[in-house]
């Protein structure tokens, strides 16, 4: 299978994934481009490699989002939902954090960021492993491919 068709496919796959997670800003172009380009290579290509496209809708928006959490330092919002800032000294700087939303997990406190990136990585990982058995289950292919018979 060609490199480039698995490529199309993860994009599109991304594309969609990362039009659910922005769908209240971008994510209805990025939905539409991704439908666009999922109904073309339907036509196109069929169903060779369309699991490549579920790969793509959970490792695109899981990147997205892990790196929105691990680019500038991150707190939990208080329950009372009020922030306070310290008091910084003159000549001291202060980076406040972003504050999101978090959810008690059996790791402590994580934001719902990290949830949501662990379903998305879920799904990505269910595609590869689906993949795997695929390939392996299909065995060696015989005959053709443009390598000489030992």
């Amino acid at each position: 299978m060609s490199y480039w068709r698995i490529l199309y496919w993860l994009l599109v796959g991304a594309l969609l994934g990362i039009g659910v997670i922005t769908i209240f800003s971008i994510g209805m172009f990025l939905l539409a481009a991704g439908l666009i380009l999922l109904i073309f290579g339907a036509i196109r290509f069929g169903g060779r490699g369309l699991l490549a496209a579920m790969v793509g809708f959970g490792a695109g928006p899981a990147l997205l989002l892990l790196w929105d959490v691990t680019s500038m330092a991150w707190a939990c919002q208080p329950a009372n939902g009020v922030v306070s800032s310290p008091i910084v000294q003159s000549g001291q700087t202060y980076t406040s954090p972003n504050y999101y939303s978090c959810v008690n997990t059996f790791l402590g406190p994580l934001t719902t960021y990290h949830v949501m990136a662990a379903g998305f990585g879920a799904v990505a990982l269910i595609g590869v492993l689906i993949g795997l058995v695929t390939l392996f289950l299909r065995g060696p292919r015989h005959g053709g491919g443009g390598h000489a018979a030992a």
